[in-house]
């Protein structure tokens, strides 16, 4: 399950990297603080970081679900562009709903294609809530 995340188009790839860039013109001061709870290896997220991840996965998951059933009946250019920032907004705002940073959350998907051990980890948990 995660591992198809981390084989995401392009565009999903680079939406939250976009958000960053933004984060870091804006406001660097906060920027520098979130950075210090960014997870640098795996046993530097706790328990709690991962239960974020995984409900932050979870909705992203969804709404990427329903905005690439909404893509496919799409004709016009500047409709599609328009539903993709909608997307992207809407993925932003889940992530940070569950009290997770963008930053964190890539890190825990970079470290998790680096770590297979984390990779499973979360896999689990992915599954188990969904099934719940």
């Amino acid at each position: 399950m995660l591992r198809k995340l981390l084989n995401l188009p392009a565009l999903f790839a680079l939406i939250f990297a976009a958000s960053v860039a933004h984060a870091q013109e804006s406001a660097p001061a906060a920027q520098n603080a979130q950075t210090a709870d960014v997870p640098q290896s795996a046993a530097d997220i706790d328990a709690d970081m991962k239960e974020k991840f995984v409900d932050a996965y979870g909705d992203i998951m969804a709404i990427q679900m329903d905005y690439a059933e909404r893509l496919q009946t799409v004709t016009d250019e500047e409709q599609a562009s328009m539903l993709q920032q909608e997307a992207q907004r809407e993925m932003q705002e889940a992530v940070e709903s569950n009290e997770i940073t963008i930053q964190q959350y890539n890190q825990i998907i970079q470290l998790a294609s680096a770590d297979e051990e984390l990779m499973a980890e979360l896999e689990t948990a992915i599954e188990e809530d969904m099934e719940s």
